[in-house]
């Protein structure tokens, strides 16, 4: 018989659960958190960029960056609605930050929020 078949049903929702946030910032080494940082910056530097640059150049880069910005708005939403951290207040005051001001207030949140997100573990059953 299989050892899933024989777990307590408490210890199974705890191993799911700890499955299903496995990727939260909370879980994840430093490596990880630095590269989300790096990403975090790239609308700051896309935006920069296409200041730089003339016509096709700045409307491609400009397409970029809003794709880019709201996959991090995606990303960065998802884990803030899963953390249960935060309350509806500051939930709606980030996103109206990310909305507003994306180029810098991603990369505050990465700061605040994911590079010093505090420290968890994943169980396992």
């Amino acid at each position: 018989m299989s050892t899933l078949t024989n777990t307590h049903p408490a210890r199974m929702k705890r191993a799911q659960a700890s499955l299903q946030n496995a990727h939260a910032p909370i879980h994840q080494s430093s490596l990880p958190r630095l590269v989300l940082g790096a990403v975090a910056l790239v609308p700051a530097a896309s935006l920069i960029a296409a200041l730089l640059t003339e016509g096709a150049t700045r409307m491609a880069l400009g397409y970029f960056n809003i794709l880019w910005t709201g996959l991090l708005m995606l990303v960065f939403g998802g884990w803030m609605l899963k953390s249960g951290r935060f309350s509806l207040e500051r939930k709606i005051a980030w996103v109206f930050s990310w909305i507003l001001a994306a180029p810098l207030s991603l990369p505050l949140y990465w700061y605040r929020h994911v590079w010093h997100a505090p420290q968890g573990h994943v169980t396992h059953a």
